[in-house]
């Protein structure tokens, strides 16, 4: 029964997506297992590529540890500085955040108001972890208001 059970997980396996994530500066030395699943968990979020992850520091926030660093989505062995987003995740939290920096366009449609507005939402959360340094979101959210004073109306 044993072998047939082997066999069976043997031949599913290759069916299974992998997971894979690499550190790029060895920043994930001594790593908890708090850590370790977030990097698999942010890796399985992105399964058509292969992240890349950097600056991985931890420190505890009301008896909860956080885990900070940056992730990079590029498919190539040495991802560009400009590639890499901030990460962040609280112990106990269902999702690690996620904020890619992109380019608030000068004019935005009013259907993509609320997409940016989350994407915001993001941001300071990850500020109030500590990842991210502090005045970023105020940085952001005051970028996006100026924008959204002159946005395009749908027809």
């Amino acid at each position: 029964m044993k072998r047939a059970l082997f066999l069976c997980l043997s031949l599913l396996a290759p069916a299974l997506p992998a997971c894979a994530q690499t550190v790029v500066d060895g920043s994930d030395k001594a790593a908890s297992p708090f850590v370790k699943n977030t990097l698999k968990s942010l890796a399985s979020k992105f399964p058509e590529t292969h992240p890349r992850f950097r600056k991985i520091s931890t420190h505890k926030t009301n008896d909860k540890q956080i885990i900070c660093g940056e992730i990079s989505l590029e498919d190539s062995k040495n991802p560009g500085n400009t590639s890499f987003m901030p990460f962040g995740a609280t112990e106990g939290e269902e999702n690690p955040l996620v904020f890619e920096d992109r380019t608030i366009p000068s004019a935005l449609d009013f259907r993509e108001v609320n997409s940016w507005i989350n994407r915001g939402a993001d941001l300071e959360d990850l500020e109030e972890m500590g990842c991210v340094p502090e005045g970023s979101y105020r940085k952001y959210s005051d970028h996006l208001n100026t924008v959204l004073q002159h946005r395009k109306t749908s027809s």
